[in-house]
């Protein structure tokens, strides 16, 4: 399977579980997903890593954007966890944790 096509199951396995139990049983639409394509990306460089993140945390705010607005924050963060660790590279792991530390930062200001 390619890794483009693994990484839209993976989105479509999130976004079923971003959503709470009682959200889920009155859901009857069908879940949420998008596509990202890194094909043109070099994921053994920091560059590219960092690239398919942003491509990653946009695709995340795109699926998420239905999601009422108390659980939006936890649906992104959701999606975008479980894409990266479903890539499982190193590099694009490290940009996800820099960015994350990054977030908690401003946060605390």
């Amino acid at each position: 399977m390619k890794t483009t096509a693994r990484l839209v199951l993976a989105f479509s396995t999130l976004m079923l579980l971003a959503g709470s139990a009682a959200h889920a049983a009155e859901r009857t639409d069908e879940v949420a997903t998008k596509t990202v394509s890194f094909r043109d990306l070099d994921l053994s460089t920091a560059r590219g890593a960092e690239a398919l993140h942003a491509r990653i945390e946009a695709a995340a705010r795109d699926v998420c954007r239905g999601t009422e607005l108390a659980d939006y924050d936890a649906c992104r963060a959701r999606a975008v966890d479980g894409a990266v660790k479903f890539v499982a590279n190193p590099l694009l792991s490290a940009a996800h944790h820099s960015a994350a530390d990054a977030t908690e930062e401003l946060a605390l200001r």
